[in-house]
C-alpha cells in the first residue's frame, strides 16, 4: 500500500497559500460581498432594449430556426459511414505533475 498523498506537498502548500492571500486582500469579507452584489445589480439594470433590436432578435432566431428545420430534416443515404469514429488514445506513462 501507497501512503502517499493524494496530491502532492509541493501543490498543497500552493493552495494553502494561495488562500491565505485571497483571505488577507479582503479584509472584511461581508463588505467584499457586499461589493460583489452591488457590481451584480448594476450589470443587471441595463439600459432596456430597442425596437430594432428586437427586431432582429427576432429575424435571427427564425433564421436559426429555419437552418435546423433542414438540417434536422435532412435524409442519410442508407450504409453511410458515420460523421466520426471514437478512438480511445493510450494512457501516459509517468507522472503528469
Amino acid at each position: 500500500m501507497d501512503p502517499s498523498p493524494a496530491i502532492p506537498r509541493r501543490r498543497f502548500v500552493k493552495l494553502l497559500a494561495a488562500s491565505a492571500a485571497s483571505l488577507a486582500m479582503t479584509s472584511d469579507p461581508a463588505r467584499a460581498a457586499a461589493k460583489t452584489a452591488e457590481r451584480h445589480r448594476a450589470a443587471a439594470s441595463a439600459p432596456p432594449k430597442s425596437t430594432a433590436l428586437d427586431k432582429e432578435l427576432r429575424t435571427e432566431k427564425k433564421s436559426v430556426a429555419d437552418m435546423l428545420k433542414v438540417v434536422r430534416s435532412y435524409k442519410l443515404p442508407a450504409g453511410s459511414p458515420p460523421a466520426m469514429a471514437f478512438r480511445p488514445m493510450k494512457a501516459r506513462r509517468g507522472r503528469t505533475s
